[in-house]
Parts: C-alpha cells; sequence; structure tokens
C-alpha cells in the first residue's frame, strides 16, 4: 500500500489526520492567475479528501466574494475526469470550492474525443498542470461493459470505450482499476496532452474511490515527499469555524 493510501486510510479509520485547505491561491478582483504545480494541486487533493474522510462539512468556498473573484475568468488548480455517478462529486470529494478544480463527468470517466477536448482546453488554455482519471467503487458502466447485453446504441458506444480496457478481468474491482488505466492511456494519445507532460507541464494519474470508506488512491503515482508531509501534518480548521480561504 502507497504512503497516499496509509495516510488517508488513517483518516477513513478515525485517525488523527487534519485538512488543508483546498485553495491554493487567492483570487483578485479580476479573478485567479496563478498556476498550480502538479505536487501542489494533488497536496490540496489529498488534504481536501482527507476532511471528507473524517465527515467534514463541506464547505469549499461558494461565497458571494468568491463567486465575484471568479466570474471574469478563471485558473483551476487541477482537471478531474470522473464518472457521471451521484455518489462521487468530487468537489465534495475534494473539498473544492468555486474556481478550484475544471471538472468533465461522463459515466465510466472515459477519454472519449468530447471528454478529451475539454481536458486539453483546461490544460492549454488554462494551464492546469495536473490531470487526475478517477474511477470508483461499483461502477455501474465497468459492470455493463463485463457484460455482452446490449444496453441500447447510445449506451452501447459509451460501453465500447471501456471494454477493450478491461480486456478478459471479470472481477468488477479489478476492472474499474484497469479502466482507469486505459484511459489515462487513451489520454496520452492527445497530441496536446502528450507535448505537455513530455514537456514536464502537465502530469497525469489515475485514481480511485472507495464508496464506503470516501477514501481517493492514486493508483500509480506515489505521493512525493512533500505531498506526503504536507498530508502528515495538515492544518486544521479552528473549532466550531470554517476553514478560511
Amino acid at each position: 500500500m502507497s504512503m497516499l493510501a496509509r495516510l488517508l486510510a488513517t483518516a477513513a479509520v478515525g485517525g488523527v489526520v487534519g485538512f488543508i485547505v483546498f485553495h491554493p491561491r487567492e483570487a483578485e478582483a479580476t479573478g485567479p492567475t496563478a498556476t498550480v504545480d502538479a505536487d501542489e494541486a494533488q497536496r490540496w487533493l489529498l488534504g481536501g479528501n482527507a476532511w471528507f474522510v473524517k465527515g467534514g462539512r463541506h464547505v469549499g468556498d461558494t461565497s458571494v466574494e468568491r463567486r465575484t473573484a471568479v466570474a471574469p475568468s478563471q485558473a483551476p488548480s487541477c482537471t478531474i475526469l470522473t464518472c457521471a455517478d451521484s455518489r462521487v462529486p468530487p468537489e465534495h470529494l475534494f473539498h473544492a470550492g468555486l474556481g478550484d478544480m475544471f471538472t468533465v463527468r461522463v459515466a465510466g470517466n472515459v477519454a472519449e474525443p468530447v471528454t478529451t477536448g475539454s481536458i486539453e482546453y483546461a490544460v492549454e488554455h488554462l494551464g492546469t498542470q495536473l490531470v487526475v482519471v478517477m474511477g470508483h467503487e461499483r461502477c455501474g458502466a465497468v459492470k455493463a461493459a463485463l457484460s455482452d447485453a446490449s444496453l441500447g446504441p447510445n449506451l452501447d458506444a459509451l460501453l465500447a470505450l471501456i471494454r477493450p480496457g478491461i480486456g478478459e478481468i471479470e472481477d468488477l474491482d479489478e476492472a474499474v482499476r484497469a479502466n482507469v488505466h486505459a484511459q489515462v492511456a487513451g489520454l496520452r494519445r492527445s497530441a496536446i496532452l502528450h507535448h505537455a507532460e513530455a514537456e514536464g507541464t502537465l502530469t497525469l494519474l489515475a485514481a480511485y474511490y472507495d464508496l464506503d470508506t470516501g477514501v481517493v488512491t492514486f493508483l500509480d503515482s506515489p505521493p512525493t515527499s512533500a505531498v506526503a508531509e504536507a498530508a502528515a501534518s495538515p492544518r486544521t480548521p479552528a473549532e466550531g469555524h470554517a476553514p478560511t480561504h
């Protein structure tokens, strides 16, 4: 088990894992403009998820002030591709507020052309340096892909984007993880994303969300020492008060 998984598992069982406010930049009146690197973005994701796992109330910044600040422009800290499942709202899982996260959601978190184009936009035009593809426990789309049954032309087209990545796998949980890796590989076939990753301005990560524990685990990249240290000793909001941003 990676250090990231161990830290978040500690939070899931009630250990003392605190909270890092997911808000890496202070927005000016004209909107946020700073670029957040992949390590810093991952650190905030980790802290926000630890807060969620502990049962912390979702208080990501949705204030009038924040809404006004980000209205003219956006500079999200990261891009998340995840399933459209109603139990997997990334802003809640990572304690994100307005303007913090560029979210793309589609059943089975598939990287089809429209999805990929949205992510290319976030990387090339909004400057996000971290893209996370996140699958989840008991994914209905992946479960359907394990069967050969037809669900109609539109759903069949979606399932056709999942089946090659899971091959002959029969176990649902294993198939979910294989699908995530396959979708990450699909994103790497984008010329724009491939170039950004080769230039060192983009990190692509695979992740898995456990519906029962609330823990998000990064599957293919253990945290850097800076990320792990931040998760081990995060800031905690004052007792009885919402975190400040």
